[in-house]
């Protein structure tokens, strides 16, 4: 893998990671919170 593709993949994971931790803190109940990180945990394997 080339280096810039390594610089896309690391920003773009940077890039989920903080929407995933920005709707977490959004959410407004608890129940929204964990269907969030069971999504989360589907993507994330």
């Amino acid at each position: 893998m080339k280096m810039i593709d390594r610089y896309r993949s690391h920003r773009e994971a940077t890039r989920r990671a903080r929407a995933i931790e920005r709707a977490l803190r959004q959410a407004s109940s608890p129940a929204v919170r964990d269907e969030i990180r069971i999504i989360a945990q589907r993507y994330y394997g």
